[in-house]
């Protein structure tokens, strides 16, 4: 069990960034659940909730910029983010976590399952982080690799591109469940995109032809999984052609 030895609720992004620097503290985001690489007993949380980081904002471009504090569920409803977005904020968590989990909370976490930020990475999504130096933003599939998050770092909003086709394969127990493995996939003027859940730590772009080594576990061999991947990628591919 955790046990949370101090509360801060900071009501700037200056004021999470210092107490973040604190040895032991972790974001709470939607307070689903805390973000960071926390000890195993003793925690210090940092509620980002004041800070009013929620909305989505068209850009020039055809780029929508999405509030880190924008919930999943604000995300599902939102008629300009694309489809494919939308459908997978509407898959990530059940109705009751929708309405607190966000958006920055699930880029943080980096779940491998998730299906949203798979169709993020598809959606060139590019991640603005605040740190006591300054404001820069750096490309999803760069940030997913570098998790958790190091100290006095606060995810302040996600863009994406909006234009394009997408499509979307998934193979799970129950039309209902997570996918045991899914493939988001995109064509734009600027190319192909292609992610795949379920065969990495975390949501990965991948190239045709790339050899996946997934870790299986109960719901499915690493074979399995491999081979999963290769047959939805195929499938995406062929609907967005």
């Amino acid at each position: 069990m955790v046990t949370a030895t101090a509360y801060w609720r900071p009501s700037t992004v200056t004021q999470a960034i210092e107490l973040l620097e604190l040895p032991g503290a972790v974001a709470l985001a939607g307070g689903t659940r805390l973000n960071g690489d926390p000890s195993p007993d003793r925690v210090e949380v940092v509620d980002l909730q004041a800070l009013h980081l929620e909305g989505l904002v068209p850009e020039d471009g055809e780029r929508l910029r999405i509030g880190a504090l924008t919930t999943l569920q604000q995300l599902a409803d939102a008629a300009e983010a694309p489809t494919v977005v939308r459908e997978a904020a509407r898959r990530e968590r059940p109705s009751t976590l929708r309405a607190q989990g966000t958006v920055g909370g699930c880029v943080v976490t980096g779940d491998p399952e998730s299906e949203l930020l798979a169709a993020l990475l598809v959606h060139e999504a590019l991640v603005q982080v605040e740190t006591s130096l300054g404001s820069g933003t750096v490309p999803l599939e760069r940030l997913l690799g570098v998790l958790p998050l190091a100290p006095g770092r606060v995810v302040t909003a996600v863009t994406i591109s909006t234009d394009g086709v997408a499509a979307v394969a998934r193979t799970a127990r129950t039309p209902a469940d997570r996918a045991i493995v899914a493939a988001v996939g995109r064509r734009s003027d600027a190319g192909r995109r292609v992610a795949v859940t379920g065969v990495a730590p975390t949501p990965v772009l991948v190239d045709t032809g790339v050899e996946l080594d997934p870790v299986g576990d109960f719901r499915g061999s690493s074979e399995y999984r491999r081979a999963l991947a290769d047959v939805l990628v195929a499938r995406v591919l062929e609907e967005i052609s």
